[in-house]
């Protein structure tokens, strides 16, 4: 049993196509052997795919029912593409029945048994084999179904499998899982590309084949470290692009924290002076005041000054605002309030003065750090793109170094068959040269002619 989980993508329809037609992006579909579904309203594999699609575009309002918030990382990759393959010897065995019930198993090892799920099973390789499609998106509450070790959830279940079945026909993955338990990290070998392990299969029992593919092997490998070298320094461009943006934007924002706090102790810097000097006619009116208040007509000067007449005649309620006049007739402690009424609307209005001009210069200071934070991100997008155009010339490189690679590849293998060919040729010339040579022996070694013995007519 070999489990292979394919890249996640996001498209039903593109999976859908090639698992339920031929190769090549046939339309036929004669390589399809069955299909079947789980938790779906259909057995129809065409409905049942789109059904899937629908669901997992609808995972927002999913999760709004059942109430679960629509926060944390988002990912489209809803789709979720597995194979389940036997050894080709296991064929003759192998029922239609014992291959659902090993993909379920599969199915309840990546903890998707509640999902929806599309089983089709191929018969154009020698090899039995079952595709499992399935969406990573809950049909009952919208969440994705998590990625987290189900390779090595996989490799614990096809053990299980082969042990039940009673033979263990990968005795590498015992081997690791066995090491796995020991708590040693260990990483399963990469799947060999198609194309790759075609044409080493096409040439795998030819005599000194081995040595040519340990030489390509040895050059596919030092390519992949160039890429994982060059993957590296991506990441660490990036980091570092990021981190540059990050620091520029932060010292823009606490460049103008300060500039506002200066801004701010220069504008009540010169509003001091002017509070110095209210303060100063207030406390003389106070004392102005209390002196007043010890000679009759000094009351009635202070009287004068506590009732407003003009609020008596705007006001809309007479009654309270005459009241209120009368208190300060007759009341020191009503007179004084008064007064001091007077002196805190002057604070509120000096006061109203100064925030006014600090919100003043705070706007021209926001509005200079906006401007500066826009073309900050402006800047960044500019080095961002740059980075992009370079990695993507590195792509487009590193691309024509692989294809250059396949091309060197094949030319040494079919050298291999040209220099064996070769050989073979010069071997059967020799043949022939010797044989050529032990007949001239022959003849020159026999009797003379004359001697030979006539025939009787």
């Amino acid at each position: 049993m070999v489990p292979k989980l394919h890249a996640k993508g996001c498209s039903f329809r593109g999976a859908a196509a090639y698992l339920l037609h031929d190769k090549d992006r046939a339309r036929t579909s004669e390589r399809v052997a069955w299909t079947e579904t789980r938790n779906l309203a259909s057995d129809d594999p065409d409905h049942a795919w789109r059904i899937m699609a629908a669901t997992a575009l609808d995972q927002a309002r999913l999760k709004q029912q059942a109430g679960i918030k629509n926060t944390g990382r988002k990912s489209n990759d809803a789709v979720l593409h597995m194979t389940l393959s036997w050894h080709p010897d296991e064929k003759s065995g192998l029922s239609r029945e014992e291959m659902m019930k090993a993909a379920l198993g599969a199915v309840r090892a990546l903890r998707a048994d509640d999902r929806q799920v599309l089983f089709v099973s191929h018969d154009d390789e020698p090899q039995p084999h079952v595709h499992v499609l399935i969406n990573r998106v809950s049909p009952a509450d919208g969440r994705m179904l998590p990625s987290s070790k189900e390779k090595l959830a996989l490799s614990h279940w096809a053990e299980a499998y082969e042990r039940e079945r009673g033979q263990i026909l990968c005795e590498e993955r015992v081997t690791n899982n066995a090491a796995r338990k020991r708590g040693e990290f260990v990483r399963g070998e990469a799947d060999t590309p198609r194309h790759i392990f075609e044409l080493e299969e096409a040439h795998a029992h030819k005599p000194g084949i081995e040595a040519v593919k340990k030489r390509q092997r040895a050059s596919d490998r030092a390519l992949a470290r160039q890429r994982r070298d060059r993957s590296n320094r991506r990441a660490k461009a990036w980091n570092d692009l990021l981190k540059r943006q990050s620091d520029r934007l932060n010292d823009i924002r606490h460049q103008y924290k300060r500039n506002t706090e200066r801004a701010k102790e220069g504008v009540r810097s010169r509003f001091r002076p002017e509070w110095s000097a209210l303060l100063r006619r207030q406390e003389e009116q106070v004392r102005a005041f209390e002196a007043n208040e010890e000679r009759f007509m000094g009351r009635m000067k202070n009287v004068l000054s506590a009732i407003d007449f003009r609020a008596i005649v705007r006001a809309g309620d007479r009654k309270q605002a005459l009241g209120e006049a009368f208190d300060a007739i007759a009341s020191k402690g009503a007179r004084l309030e008064a007064l001091k009424r007077v002196q805190e609307k002057s604070q509120r209005a000096l006061l109203a003065r100064q925030r006014a001009e600090e919100k003043r210069i705070v706007q021209q200071l926001r509005d200079e750090r906006n401007e500066k934070l826009a073309a900050q991100r402006a800047a960044f997008i500019g080095e961002r793109m740059s980075l992009v155009l370079v990695h993507d010339m590195e792509d487009a490189a590193h691309r024509h170094e692989w294809r250059r690679r396949s091309e060197a590849r094949r030319a040494a293998y079919g050298q291999h068959r040209s220099g064996e060919d070769e050989s073979r040729k010069l071997e059967a010339e020799k043949l022939r040269e010797q044989l050529r040579q032990d007949r001239k022996n022959r003849l020159d070694n026999g009797p003379d002619r004359d001697q030979r013995p006539r025939r009787s007519w």
